[in-house]
């Protein structure tokens, strides 16, 4: 590409690309438009680093080497031979569970993974390969100087007995495990596990795992392997999605280990060259193989034992990890994420190679696709690891937005980074570009259309269109100079102003807002030099199909008060053009809808599950809907936005202030003073409260509420409550008649959806009685309004 060099005053000379040599970049809203999975945007974290607090991260997986020796029943893992201190076995803290529950509070779905070793760790301290039992080997843990590394010193390997560190275990044993999941938080569609992978990078067991599994890994024993566990999870719960065969990288998506060490024993000693395994299978790739089998076992089980392909995309070009270091280290960086989607592009120094010894381009989203379509159709595809280098730097992020832009575009299912960056990196950027780019939890959209660029080595050019039917843009420059440029539209009517959200090098510790007008259907801008640069389009208002809703107000649904907002509380919101003409309910059987005829409600951006919307008059609706739980800590909040969305067309945000807890009591004229929603106990025998039928002193009351706030265990948005019946994180209590009482019970009610609290506590004997008996709930110190009242006798 030619360039020319233009001095610009108002860049402080910085470089520019000539108007003549810009690529091309255009956004058609109508071609190409299908869904982008939020499962893209995930990360590998055990606990969370800060990320989670910073942005609502879809999708977070505990995986990689350490949880093929996970053992859950006493949080274990082994220092495999990933770690520098190896085969020593380690205590885990926060376990699985903390994990999980964090994950349950910031509104992210859990990836586990299930070991299928046949061992796993006994007690913590315990060595695979003790000195003392198997004599000096060449390396020790510095803090264990009976730990060897499994190398004797004449360089022979240790032939270890499995039961020095670890016990035996059977599928059983994991399948008790998601059994007390799926007791403890429900199951994985709501509230549990969602998705469980077959271990981690099979290829390289004998290993990292020598310990345990010292064998080359063959392609029937991980099918094998892989088919058992499978089975024990839908066996336990049902709505689980298996993920597999997580190999580690290019190898071994097409050979098995025992492939590999055929090549490596033979002239040229390439681990293509031999593939005796392959062989003996037809000569069928792994992944293809792997997803007929699959699908033939699922067929013959009765269940589908296979919901998605799950790679890791170790697949950078070899100068990154060795031989020489490679010549433009930053621009082959920032170019070399073709390899996830072009089919001419052959990495710098190879290594991509078939049976045959051809080199491949890896095109790796297509060939999954492809593989899936061949072999298995209707499996989603997913890559639980990759690394695209440092994301603490700009040229790090730079490429990590790239990924994910990419990831959205080719129709990606799931991907969760390896080496997740810390709130304050520049990786860390890359993925609030998309997530939360304004601090209010806004976001690209939900709907990938064609973005082009004809030189996206320069500008890659991404673009969606959300539902409010605003199109989010995103460009970035992969060189060193700014760049003028324009991006143009084609069938989409936009309004102004644009926003831009902008991250560069002059300000690595924030996106930093601007806005513009446009011009026609072209957008005019300049992309600093390493940067990324979002637009925000409003479509106009001339072609919406619903008028502009307007909020009046947002209340608590049982007491009325609209001070402030808590997580799980039932809202009701009025307001003009915020509804629909007629009366309609929520849906859903196990989670309330997020949408009711074309209505939605945001906080921050977070989709609320909806009860009701209802026609009050002329232009004026109100609705009822639950605050989700994460709007306190997801990113951490004292204020929310609060949002109403009528078939696209999205009203300005309303300011509320989130509170620990906001109780309020449900009265019989949903009025908010007056008589309690309340029923009356007697063992078995259940009576609504009131004057006619009061309370007994001495017998219990049941009182329905809202506004709760935090749960232990952690609530669910929408969840219709059964099985798991969360109770508040902090301290409830009721006063009737003046006094205080500590409840029997105070927990999710029954049969209805999060956010609806039913407390039982007896009616004291020295209560006054009367028909008028002050009654007020208090969580966490916050106390409802008063004049709610019961009867009592």
């Amino acid at each position: 590409m030619s360039r020319c060099i233009l001095l610009s005053s108002f860049l402080l000379s910085a470089l520019s690309l000539s108007a003549a040599s810009v690529p091309n970049l255009t956004v058609d809203a109508n071609a190409a438009r299908h869904p982008i999975s939020p499962w893209v945007y995930g990360v590998n974290n055990w606990s969370d680093n800060g990320l989670q607090t910073m942005m609502r991260i879809p999708l977070v997986r505990w995986g990689g080497d350490d949880a093929t020796s996970f053992n859950w029943q006493n949080s274990l893992k082994n220092n495999t031979g990933d770690n520098p201190y190896v085969y020593e076995n380690y205590a885990i803290s926060p376990g699985f569970n903390s994990f999980h529950e964090t994950n349950l509070r910031t509104g992210t779905t859990s990836l586990g993974t299930i070991s299928v070793m046949d061992w796993l760790p006994k007690a913590a301290h315990e060595c695979s390969f003790s000195v003392a039992k198997y004599t000096a080997q060449k390396a020790t843990n510095p803090d264990n100087s009976d730990c060897g590394n499994g190398i004797l010193l004449n360089g022979n390997p240790v032939v270890n007995d499995p039961n020095d560190a670890y016990v035996p275990v059977t599928p059983a044993f994991s399948q008790q495990w998601v059994q007390q999941l799926v007791n403890n938080y429900g199951v994985g569609s709501v509230g549990g596990v969602q998705l469980w992978s077959m271990d981690n990078e099979p290829e390289w067991w004998s290993s990292v795992h020598v310990d345990v599994y010292p064998q080359a890994a063959t392609y029937d024993d991980m099918l094998a392997r892989d088919i058992r566990m499978a089975q024990v999870v839908k066996s336990a719960d049902p709505t689980a999605l298996i993920t597999g065969p997580v190999p580690g990288g290019w190898s071994g998506m097409f050979f098995s280990r025992a492939d590999m060490n055929s090549g490596w024993g033979t002239s040229p000693y390439q681990y293509w060259d031999n593939p005796t395994d392959q062989s003996a299978h037809g000569g069928v790739p792994w992944i293809p193989y792997y997803l007929g089998k699959m699908q033939e076992a699922g067929a013959n089980a009765g269940v589908r034992l296979l919901d998605l392909l799950d790679v890791h995309a170790y697949i950078m070009p070899g100068c990154f990890s060795y031989g020489n270091p490679c010549a433009d280290p930053e621009t082959l960086r920032l170019t070399s994420t073709r390899e996830f989607w072009d089919s001419t592009y052959l990495p710098p120094g190879g290594g991509y190679e078939d049976a045959t010894g051809n080199e491949q381009a890896p095109d790796l989203i297509p060939r999954m696709h492809q593989w899936v379509n061949d072999n298995y159709p209707g499996t989603m595809i997913g890559i639980t690891e990759y690394n695209w280098g440092p994301t603490t730097t700009i040229t790090g992020a730079i490429a990590q937005a790239d990924l994910l832009g990419i990831f959205g575009r080719e129709s990606l299912d799931l991907a969760t980074l390896w080496g997740t960056p810390n709130p304050t990196d520049p990786g860390a950027f890359a993925f609030a570009i998309f997530l939360n780019y304004d601090d209010n939890g806004n976001q690209f959209g939900e709907t990938s259309i064609s973005a082009t660029s004809d030189d996206p080595d320069t500008l890659s050019i991404f673009a969606a269109q959300r539902s409010d039917m605003a199109l989010t843009i995103l460009v970035l420059n992969k060189t060193s100079a700014a760049i003028s440029d324009s991006v143009s539209l084609a069938n989409f009517t936009p309004a102004g102003p644009v926003q831009i959200w902008q991250y560069s090098s002059a300000n690595l510790s924030a996106i930093v807002p601007g806005s513009q007008t446009i011009s026609g259907n072209t957008i005019g801008a300049t992309f600093p030099a390493y940067s990324m640069t979002l637009f925000i389009v409003p479509q106009s208002q001339s072609v919406m199909t619903a008028p502009k809703p307007v909020i009046a107000w947002v209340k608590n649904a049982a007491s009325w008060d609209a001070t402030a907002v808590a997580p799980g509380e039932i809202v009701a919101i009025q307001g003009t053009y915020v509804g629909t003409s007629q009366f309609a309910l929520g849906q859903g059987t196990t989670k309330l809808a997020t949408s009711v005829s074309g209505v939605r409600v945001l906080f921050n951006g977070v989709p609320a599950p909806m009860i009701y919307t209802i026609p009050i008059s002329g232009n004026t609706q109100q609705l009822a809907a639950i605050v989700p739980y994460e709007v306190l800590g997801n990113p951490s909040a004292t204020s929310v936005n609060v949002q109403v969305e009528v078939q696209g067309n999205r009203s300005d945000p309303l300011h509320m202030t989130v509170a620990i807890a906001d109780p309020g009591i449900f009265t019989n004229d949903y009025s908010g003073h007056g008589q309690a929603a309340a029923f009356n106990v007697d063992g078995n025998t259940i009576t609504r409260n009131g004057p006619s039928t009061p309370a007994t002193r001495g017998h219990s009351v049941q009182i329905l509420a809202t506004g709760e706030g935090l749960t232990s265990p952690p609530g669910v948005d929408g969840r219709i409550t059964t099985t798991v019946a969360p109770t508040p994180a902090f301290a409830c209590s009721l006063s009737i008649g003046g006094v205080t009482v500590s409840p029997t019970s105070c927990s999710e009610n029954p049969n209805n959806a999060s956010g609806e609290l039913q407390v039982t506590a007896v009616v004291p004997g020295n209560v006054t009685p009367g028909s008028n008996v002050p009654v007020q709930l208090t969580v966490a110190g916050v106390t409802s309004p008063a004049g709610v009242t019961i009867a009592v006798q």
